[in-house]
């Protein structure tokens, strides 16, 4: 019977696989290269540059002031949280990377965005109330006050004709009503208009209608109240106190009043304030985008001025919306609308009964668009109103994202430098420097050799961290801020306590009478479980932190999660490979060079022998 002798058992003991390093390395080599090219190729072939925050390069700062007609109350927490998400959400699909937002005192929202090709118009168009309503047309007119103003400017001396200021506004499109300007509306068109209500009936903007009518004087205000047509030129002389309103007065006026006094044009009903022509169950007066009087010349322009029924299809009752072309024209841009159970009713219903009417389609203060419903629909129907592409993605998008839950006025749009932000990099940088060069002094006097690992490992990092970081703000918009900066600088103290782990763990196994050779894959086994602990709670610190937190600190949490991730891929493709391949020489085995050694006892030394 065969037998095994214990000399042959520390034969098989000894003859341990050896890990081979090649394989690692290449690979890390593979990962810095296309890192590397990817970001090249990213910045278009140039040294690639991380894309900065607003507080590193500067850019536009944007309040919004909540406004509540009628009202003097403060909007509750929960509103302005929820006008915060719908606002950021809009931001980030205009394509400006990393905005910051956050509600300020009670009722401000600010907006700060980085980089220096913002574009300012469609960062103040984020806070339009989004408002859709589709509202039956009563009446129409179109307002020649802008192109008289522009004749005038371009030939003082001389009269403007009636073909110039009247005529030709009418024949511009099919889809406008067919009332010529000049045209007054028939009294049963009109009989509901002259009982327009007044947007509230709050006492204090009551009090402030008083005003208005005060303002305007008796005789003026009499007769505008009694108006259900177009004036005449007599009785359009009393009604000249109305051309000195503001449009902030003149949004507290009953919507007739609005509609038939010429001298309250369409410039004026456009700046009055968001939310003018929100309120769904009353009449209301709206004016369409200016449009060209003549083909010829597109600097002279009109537009119309409707006065609308009370909308019983809302944006709410609105599901999606998308951008499309014009089967008609495939140049002209629109956008699809789909509605969602209840509001195809609604949509049904108001297509039933008003076949061969005009319906317009209200955004906020704007009619986008005023087609005839030439036919019965259901579940969906086309905006148009010769946007153009970003306009149409616009208004899709704050469509999709939904009204905002109150009404907001751009209080300030400011030019922000980056100057203190420079003078911060530059001391957080300074500091960092300081860190890291007392972490490697440190790992050179306490591990001497084997410091050396210790900085390649944090100059690979560095290698991985930069491309990765100039890629991300090309391909998805990522700007490096100084809360970032503080997440790589926080992530320095998990990549040397990975390193600590491992080398104390090597440290232990020596202690207990083994070699170099031996000690390492040892301690590998027992330091990686320790350092893929530890990265798992930072991850999920990060991903919290991520998830639960707004503004910079989401850039400090996703830096560290980086950070982390980095961590990983260096300890296991770099260091661990590095020792053992150290481990192979003489350099780790001598005492003087290494700092890994450590006196083992005489019962540890005992205890290894007969292990």
């Amino acid at each position: 019977m065969a037998s095994v002798t214990g000399a042959d058992r520390p034969r098989k003991k000894i003859q341990r696989k050896r890990l081979p390093v090649a394989p690692y390395f290449v690979a890390l080599f593979l990962v810095l290269a296309i890192l590397w090219v990817a970001a090249l190729a990213g910045s278009g072939w140039k040294f690639p540059t991380p894309k900065l925050g607003l507080d590193l390069q500067g850019g536009l700062s944007m309040t919004l002031t909540a406004y509540q007609q009628g009202s003097d109350e403060p909007p509750s927490a929960e509103t302005m949280e929820q006008a915060r998400q719908i606002i950021e959400g809009r931001v980030n699909s205009t394509g400006v990377s990393e905005p910051e937002v956050y509600v300020e005192g009670t009722e401000n929202i600010v907006v700060n965005v980085a980089g220096d090709d913002i574009d300012e118009q469609a960062l103040r168009d984020v806070g339009a109330p989004a408002e859709l309503r589709f509202r039956i047309v009563t009446n129409s007119v179109a307002d020649t006050s802008a192109l008289e103003e522009q004749l005038a400017e371009e030939a003082p001396t001389e009269e403007p004709t009636d073909a110039a200021a009247s005529e030709e506004p009418t024949a511009e499109t099919s889809e406008e009503p067919t009332a010529d300007a000049s045209e007054t509306p028939s009294e049963e068109a009109t009989s509901e208009a002259g009982s327009g209500q007044a947007p509230t009936t709050d006492e204090d903007v009551a009090a402030t209608l008083d005003e208005v009518w005060a303002k305007v004087g008796p005789d003026a205000a009499a007769t505008a109240q009694a108006l259900t047509a177009a004036p005449d030129e007599a009785t359009g002389a009393l009604l000249e106190p109305f051309g000195t309103l503001k449009p902030e007065e003149v949004a507290l006026l009953p919507a007739s009043v609005q509609f038939f006094i010429p001298q309250i044009t369409c410039e004026t009903l456009d700046a009055r304030p968001p939310g003018a022509v929100q309120q769904p169950d009353i009449e209301v007066t709206a004016c369409q985008a200016p449009e060209p009087a003549a083909a010829d010349d597109p600097s002279l322009t009109f537009q119309y001025k409707f006065l609308l029924q009370p909308a019983t299809v809302l944006g709410s009752d609105v599901t999606s919306a998308d951008v499309g072309t014009d089967q008609a024209n495939l140049n002209q841009f629109v956008v699809n609308v789909q509605f969602s159970t209840e509001g195809a009713e609604k949509w049904g219903a108001l297509t039933t009964e008003n076949l061969q009417s005009q319906v317009a389609i209200v955004l906020d203060n704007e009619v986008v668009s005023a087609p005839t419903i030439q036919e019965v629909s259901s579940n969906s129907t086309q905006i148009s109103g010769e946007f153009t592409a970003d306009e149409a993605n616009q208004l899709a998008d704050q469509l999709n994202f939904g009204s905002l839950p109150t009404n907001f006025v751009v209080e300030t749009v400011n030019e922000v430098t980056a100057t203190l932000g420079v003078d911060q990099l530059e001391a957080g940088v300074f500091a960092m420097a300081i860190g890291l060069l007392l972490v490697i002094i440190y790992c050179f006097v306490y591990y001497r050799v084997i410091g050396f690992v210790v900085l390649g490992s944090l100059v690979v990092a560095a290698a991985i961290l930069y491309p990765t970081v100039a890629l991300l703000g090309t391909q998805i918009g990522f700007t490096m801020t100084l809360a970032g900066i503080a997440g790589f600088v926080v992530a320095v103290g998990i990549t040397a306590d990975s390193f600590v782990v491992y080398f104390e763990r090597i440290k232990e196994e020596m202690a207990g009478g083994r070699s170099v050779r031996s000690a390492v894959p040892r301690a590998w086994v027992r330091a990686r479980r320790t350092i893929l602990s530890a990265s798992a709670v930072s991850m999920i610190s990060a991903v919290v932190l991520y998830i639960l937190a707004i503004g910079p600190v989401r850039g400090f949490a996703f830096t560290l999660g980086l950070s982390t991730v980095v961590d990983l891929l260096v300890v296991f493709v770099f260091t661990h490979p590095l020792a053992e391949w150290m481990a192979r020489g003489r350099v780790l085995s001598n005492h003087h060079l290494s700092g890994l050694h450590s006196k083992a006892t005489p019962a540890t030394a005992d205890a290894a022998a007969k292990a």
